[in-house]
């Protein structure tokens, strides 16, 4: 008796890796999920073409808002920044004198540390 329950639990374990083995395979294989992994690649290839068209059309466009230019392109790197700071030297300048006159606030809010209101528990 007690073998037969044994043999039973290894059938019915058996049966389940296999459908689940036959499943996967067949996900793999079929037609209609080689269809969709063909799909997203032309829709990823269409929107990267979209992207650098409208990059080149910014840069093309010369936009006199550099910082606007580069946030909207996507290019804010260490290396566009030294670029566009050597070819104009008058951006280092007026960002050290707005820096100076303290135009530039980390935070608006109020302090509210050394209140007991704003005191973590």
């Amino acid at each position: 008796m007690c073998r037969m329950i044994v043999e039973q639990e290894i059938i019915i374990l058996i049966i389940f890796l296999c459908s689940s083995l036959g499943f996967m395979v067949g996900s793999v294989l079929s037609p209609s999920a080689r269809m969709k992994g063909k799909e997203i690649s032309y829709w990823r290839g269409l929107t990267g073409d979209y992207k650098k068209q409208l990059k080149a059309e910014k840069r093309n466009s010369g936009d006199d808002d550099l910082l606007g230019g580069i946030l909207a392109g996507g290019d804010l790197d260490i290396k566009t920044l030294v670029k566009q700071i050597i070819k104009n030297p008058d951006l280092l300048k007026t960002g050290l004198d707005l820096l100076k006159s303290g135009q530039l606030n980390q935070s608006k809010l109020p302090d509210f540390s050394k209140d007991e209101k704003g005191r973590l528990r």
